[in-house]
């Protein structure tokens, strides 16, 4: 049944190329005549000399469609054949040329039947495959090919710049939503000009990581950009398009834990972008160093960054891109216990998110700041800022944020006294937490996440019951390692030292987390550690 779908699909559905193929099925099947005709549908059907009258092939079929065509409109089809699936009016405008009026054309193509309407929107148009094939032996014939081919690459290069300043906040699966409906032409884009127009090559792929990222193919994406780079053809492209693709290989290395070995390249995207004054560019690398950075250690080079990138935005009226600096310097300010700065900044998040639009920012701003007021021991008001955060997340649809949230609010329910709350909590949360193979755990072996460890711990701790929270505290801190947020492990260790019977080994790894981390215990955690 599959192979007669597909070979409906590439027959495109035509009456009398389906019944030149059930002609054929007097001997093969749907499966053997895609494994003989797969690649050269248009010989369905070849003539049998000896044939009164002889038989009609789907090449005839074409030919005789084509050869209705004007010699402007046959230009067209053969340059169109180009495409790799759905295309819209716009794009045949950009790939065909302002001296061509697309609409007429279109609609003789498809009066004959030679191009297909499916569905609605933009991206609706498709030839048929059997017409594309003979379109493309057209097209090579008459010498065409290879700028069809070139005209398509730059189509589609300047396509993913377009999209490109919309892959983030708000906007971004909706830019996502577009690229996915060309993906298949993007791809044939640049499998064939890194063969042949290098250049071409290197400015798409260069406006393609944060799709790539978005889209889990991060070390495709790292190795395409960094055979293009690597391409001596391209050593001579514009240095801004050469930035952007350097950038774009660190932002994809960091994603599968690369960051370091490209940390170079990012630096030296920002070097271009500072001599040829690109703001926007010279914004997108300090924040891609500073989250790098970050997880590598190198946390006052961070912190520079993000304080660069924050003076930049308020100096040149950005207020998304000011809202984003601010938020990602809240973490600097936790990791020092600067919670007054921190809640500062929160504030200033939640202005400039509402003023520029970005609702998931705002919502974001709102869990972070419910964070810090349970930092800072204030734990009915991080409850209460907390689910007002949740309320904000579902109108949004985060459910991986709001899952976050709901073991902050345990916590802090649990910190607060507030047990029945807390408990009713960690049922949630545990209701939420399958197995790899999407089977629920039993209680027992939930000890795996570290909110929950951590609210179970709190919990013994009420109870008396200082060896289980211990163990619970030592579950805990099992569960950061590897994280970048190293002040996770710091509150569980605060937690280890005080309930556990000898509290030495928990203090001397919290002051070796202090010294390799700079993080600062804050006046809560100073006053817990002062009763041992």
């Amino acid at each position: 049944m599959e192979a007669l779908v597909t070979l409906v699909r590439r027959l495109g559905g035509l009456p009398l190329a389906i019944e030149l193929a059930a002609a054929r099925g007097r001997v093969l099947d749907p499966a053997e005549m895609l494994a003989r005709y797969g690649n050269r549908l248009l010989e369905l059907g070849s003539a049998d000399v000896a044939a009164s009258p002889p038989q009609v092939t789907l090449r005839d079929v074409v030919t005789a469609s084509y050869r209705l065509l004007e010699p402007a409109q046959r230009e067209a089809l053969r340059r169109l054949s180009v495409f790799g699936y759905r295309w819209s009016v716009e794009l045949a405008e950009e790939l065909l040329g302002p001296q061509v009026d697309v609409v007429p054309v279109l609609e003789r193509l498809v009066e004959l039947g030679l191009v297909q309407v499916r569905g609605s929107g933009a991206f609706r148009f498709v030839l048929l495959d059997v017409v594309k094939e003979y379109a493309a032996e057209q097209a090579e014939v008459a010498g065409e090919l290879a700028a069809a081919r070139r005209q398509h690459a730059m189509v589609f290069a300047r396509f993913a710049a377009r999209n490109a300043p919309a892959m983030g906040g708000s906007t971004l699966a909706a830019a996502v939503a577009r690229l996915d409906d060309v993906a298949s032409d993007l791809w044939a884009a640049l499998a064939h000009s890194a063969e042949h127009e290098p250049h071409i090559a290197l400015s798409l792929a260069a406006q393609l990581p944060r799709w790539w990222r978005f889209r889990g193919r991060d070390q495709q994406g790292r190795q395409w950009l960094l055979r293009l780079l690597d391409d001596p053809r391209s050593d001579d492209a514009d240095p801004a398009v050469r930035a952007w693709a350097n950038l774009g290989v660190l932002q994809l290395a960091a994603e599968h834990g690369a960051g370091r070995a490209e940390l170079s390249r990012g630096e030296a995207a920002l070097s271009a972008f500072l001599l040829v004054g690109d703001v926007t560019g010279e914004l997108a690398a300090r924040a891609v160093l500073q989250a790098v950075q970050q997880g590598t250690g190198a946390y006052e080079d961070a912190r520079r960054h993000g304080e660069a990138s924050l003076a930049l935005a308020t100096r040149t009226g950005r207020v998304r891109d000011m809202a984003v600096a601010q938020h990602n310097l809240i973490w600097h300010d936790l990791r020092v216990a600067d919670l007054a700065a921190a809640q500062r900044r929160l504030a200033a998040v939640d202005r400039l998110s509402a003023r520029s639009g970005e609702h998931k920012l705002r919502a974001l701003a709102r869990a972070n700041l419910a964070e810090v007021l349970r930092l800072d021991g204030r734990f009915d008001e991080s409850v209460r800022v907390g689910l007002q955060a949740a309320e904000l997340l579902a109108d949004i649809g985060n459910p991986g944020e709001r899952r976050r949230l709901l073991g902050l609010i345990g916590l802090a329910y649990a910190l607060g006294g507030r047990v029945e709350e807390a408990e009713k909590a960690l049922a949630d949360i545990r209701s939420q937490l399958p197995d790899e193979q999407g089977v629920m755990l039993p209680l027992a072996e939930l000890d795996e996440d570290w909110d929950c460890a951590m609210i179970e711990a709190t919990l013994a701790g009420r109870r008396g019951q200082r060896t289980l929270a211990a163990s619970w505290y030592t579950a805990a801190a099992r569960q950061t390692d590897g994280l970048t947020d190293q002040r996770d492990l710091a509150e569980a260790l605060v937690g280890l030292a005080v309930t556990s019977d000898d509290p030495a080994p928990a203090l001397a790894r919290l002051r070796e987390l202090q010294e390799s981390t700079g993080i600062v215990l804050t006046v809560r955690e100073r006053e817990l550690l002062a009763g041992i």
